[in-house]
């Protein structure tokens, strides 16, 4: 038998081991060394095996040992091989556990693993280290490319492409002729009925996207503990993709928090580890703030509310922004960076948002309106079709604009006009 290591040693870890005890129960052919794991200290004892270290170790079984990564986030799988190769020459096994049916008509490259339970029927391609866990069935023609994860219980049908890195959601169906773009997740129990762009978080029945993903990390930090940032943890909770949500604020009152990890400067020493958004309602401060960190490399995300309508097709979103529950967005509409479509907020057809824009809770945007960068629109304010407001504009909460407003400053009334600066002698 030939030796094996698992790098790993979280629970999908032990699934693997498990999946290969079921191998070698039919046909002996691999004996397990132990587990690699940076995280987990040396030593420890997993299920009768033992971590012997993490990545340093594994130049001492170069050409003595397979690896099976057992990592199951794609992106943290696509690195860690990476790391493993730089390291040297290392066999990567497919691993099929011997219940799974599958046609002879498929192919596959290598490092994969096939829990028990799955159905692959025929003329399928599998690229190398994909993931399908326990009782998914795969349809005929279908493609899935390098460093997908597919979770239990999925049912992926014929003639779908998942493009490189895609991670599909527990219990989650796509139907046919469907196209998952690459780094894309898939919520659990979503419906896939159309195709769906790269970068992004799809969830719902249908599936539509609700995350727009920067570097596509499982944790999120929010700059700001107001309330605005805490409405934002709650979106992001119910989107159900983050691991972990918390904080950065330089309110020093805010500072002994269990879930504050430090002023938005921190922001920085976290980069590599989460995705981050500003939940600051000033136009001036989110801007300052983002853009300090997108000049840095900083993982900016928007987030979109599972219960705000969105048009079939995908809305053009920039980074930063959020779109609250129960807001109806229609087609046609550009968001820019770092805006925020409050709760209750209507967006009608071909509206142009600008950047940094912030649309209270329960204002309504008829169509083709265009509203440019840092403008505040106030709750319940309605802006009439085919209006142009300018730059740095604040609609007061209740008003109505029927008019282009082509001066920076503030309106309010109905219809808005221009609060002109008395000064006193």
């Amino acid at each position: 038998m030939k030796k094996i290591l698992i790098f790993g040693a979280g629970g999908f870890g032990r699934e693997v081991q498990w999946l290969i005890e079921r191998i070698n129960h039919k046909e002996p052919r691999w004996q397990i060394e132990g587990y690699l794991d940076d995280g987990v200290e040396p030593g420890t004892r997993i299920n009768g095996y033992s971590v012997l270290g993490g990545m340093e170790r594994l130049k001492e079984y170069e050409g003595s040992a397979a690896v099976v990564c057992a990592v199951g986030s794609a992106a943290t799988r696509k690195k860690i091989i990476s790391m493993i190769k730089e390291k040297g020459n290392f066999e990567f096994p497919n691993l099929i556990d011997p219940d799974v049916q599958m046609s002879s008509a498929s192919s596959m490259g290598e490092g994969n693993i096939i829990c028990a339970g799955n159905i692959l029927t025929v003329n399928i391609q599998i690229s190398d280290f994909v993931i399908l866990n326990l009782s998914c069935t795969v349809g005929h023609d279908a493609v899935l490319e390098s460093f997908v994860t597919v979770y239990p219980g999925v049912n992926i049908s014929g003639c779908t492409r998942l493009e490189q890195g895609t991670e599909i959601g527990t219990g989650s169906k796509i139907i046919q002729g469907i196209t998952v773009g690459r780094d894309t997740i898939v919520g659990a129990g979503a419906v896939v009925v159309r195709d769906l762009p790269s970068g992004c978080v799809a969830t719902g029945i249908p599936a539509k996207p609700s995350k727009i993903r920067g570097g596509g990390y499982l944790k999120l930090l929010i700059a700001g503990i107001s309330g605005h940032g805490r409405v934002i943890r709650d979106l992001a909770y119910q989107l159900g993709c983050y691991q972990s949500i918390e904080f950065v604020d330089d309110n020093p009152g805010q500072k002994e928090s269990s879930k504050v990890k430090g002023g938005t400067q921190d922001v920085f020493a976290y980069m590599d580890e989460y995705d981050v958004i500003v939940a600051i309602g000033d136009a001036e401060t989110r801007k300052r703030l983002q853009e300090a960190y997108e000049a840095r490399g900083v993982s900016m995300v928007s987030l979109i509310h599972p219960c705000a309508v969105l048009p079939e097709e995908p809305i053009e979103t920039g980074a930063g922004t959020v779109v609250m529950a129960n807001a109806v967005i229609q087609p046609g509409t550009v968001l820019g960076k770092g805006v925020i479509v409050n709760t209750d907020v209507s967006i009608d057809h071909d509206c142009r948002i600008g950047d940094y824009v912030h649309i209270a809770v329960g204002a309504h945007l008829a169509g083709n309106v265009e509203i440019g960068n840092n403008t505040w629109i106030g709750a319940g304010a309605v802006v009439s079709n085919n209006i142009r407001i300018c730059e740095n504009v604040v609609v007061g909460a209740g008003a109505v604009v029927v008019k282009d407003l082509v001066e920076s400053g503030t309106y309010v009334g109905v219809p808005a006009r221009k609060i002109r600066r008395v000064e006193y002698v």
